[in-house]
């Protein structure tokens, strides 16, 4: 019973809003026909005025969807959601830090270790017995990092599997893969996965 009355109570005075919004002079909108606005027959005429105001708030509403949609995706910036298959590879995000240690079931492992700070780049790679440390392992390192999708919306798995087609490997030689990635917008990765 209650919703009928603040039902009944809206709708009163969502009436007398609209009743007074049409007439600006102080009368109460009927012509001498007694019609509000209309040509004595019952049907609406054109009014310029009318036409401006409906107009206005067309390019209004249309104004307000396209900062809203602003809105939004500034809101997903700052929430860290770039959203899934957004593009952006590790290495556009901004890679502040990065280790990758991968073990393979024949006993033998891989590292990647790449550190930037100050527009300075410290990387280094071994893979076996092979070692390799400044510009040569930073571009390695950096065409790796260019192959990978990283997304917030991503599990381990899929993290893991993004970085395995990166490398060109084959997971069922992998036995174990640990990453850490820091971003210089300050999200991280942490990802540990055995095969």
């Amino acid at each position: 019973m209650q919703w009928k009355i603040m039902t009944t109570f809206g709708l009163a005075l969502l009436l007398s809003a609209c009743g007074t919004a049409d007439d600006q002079n102080g009368d109460d909108g009927m012509n001498e026909n007694g019609d509000m606005n209309g040509n004595g027959n019952g049907e609406a005429t054109d009014n310029a005025d009318n036409g401006d105001m409906t107009e206005d708030l067309s390019n209004d509403m249309v104004g307000d969807d396209a900062n809203r949609q602003d809105e939004m995706d500034g809101m997903d910036d700052m929430n860290g959601e770039d959203g899934a298959g957004d593009g952006e590879t590790a290495l556009d995000k901004g890679v502040r830090e990065l280790e990758l240690e991968i073990q393979f079931t024949d006993d033998t492992e891989w590292e990647f270790e790449y550190e930037a700070e100050n527009d300075e780049v410290d990387a280094e790679v071994e893979k076996d017995d092979d070692e390799r440390e400044g510009d040569e392992a930073r571009e390695e390192i950096e065409e790796i990092l260019g192959n990978v999708q990283l997304d917030t919306q991503q599990d381990d798995e899929e993290m893991a599997q993004e970085l395995i087609s990166a490398l060109d490997l084959n997971e069922d030689d992998i036995y174990r893969l640990e990453l850490f990635i820091e971003l210089e917008n300050d999200e991280m990765y942490n990802v540990e996965q055995t095969y």
